[in-house]
């Protein structure tokens, strides 16, 4: 006996996954070009703004994502936090680096990943870093994998600078800031006060 719809079943099956893949394939290869996009426009960005506002708003981005702070950096965002988990915590307050920036690292979140902070001034501006630390599994409690968060350096230039987050995600040049206004010179980069 002949069946000659149990023969075509196979390749309706397969048309049909293409058919349901081709827009999710679209969308991923959309999602690598804008990737591609945010990750070349960061490597080149740098901020105009002074350090104090770009780290209040860098601390407030970690703070917004569930992420404990340490010291005077949870003060500043309202994490209370007891005595003792000041002892056992892996997070670590605002501190000044060698070269005039500033180094923040998050507490452990429940997956075991937390997040350093550095703001490198430079002479075109403020270079922002955000790494994303997996724990090491075999060494609990010490570092694993380390990779660069862009996505979440990316939701930073939003906040700080939304119109060159917008350049950078359509493949434009990022805007020059405006002018400073009218009297004693002064870096809009450098240590806090």
């Amino acid at each position: 006996m002949h069946r000659p719809a149990a023969r075509l079943l196979p390749a309706v099956a397969v048309l049909a996954a293409l058919a349901l893949a081709g827009p999710g394939c679209a969308s991923l290869s959309q999602y690598r070009a804008r990737g591609k996009l945010v990750r070349a426009g960061l490597e080149t960005f740098r901020y105009r703004q002074p350090i104090e506002q770009v780290w209040s708003m860098a601390r407030q981005l970690l703070a917004d994502r569930g992420l404990a702070l340490a010291g005077r950096d949870a003060a500043a965002v309202g994490q209370k936090h007891g005595v003792m988990s000041q002892f056992s915590s892996s997070a670590k307050e605002t501190r000044s680096t060698a070269g005039g920036g500033l180094l923040m690292e998050t507490a452990w979140n429940q997956d075991g990943v937390r997040w350093r902070a550095e703001a490198v001034p430079e002479a075109g501006g403020l270079r922002v870093v955000l790494t994303r630390i997996t724990i090491n599994q075999q060494e609990f409690g010490t570092d694993g994998v380390t990779l660069r968060d862009y996505e979440l350096e990316f939701d930073l230039l939003q906040r700080v600078d939304p119109d060159a987050a917008e350049a950078i995600e359509e493949g434009r040049p990022v805007p020059a800031p405006p002018a400073p206004p009218a009297g004693p010179a002064s870096s809009p980069v450098g240590p806090p006060g």
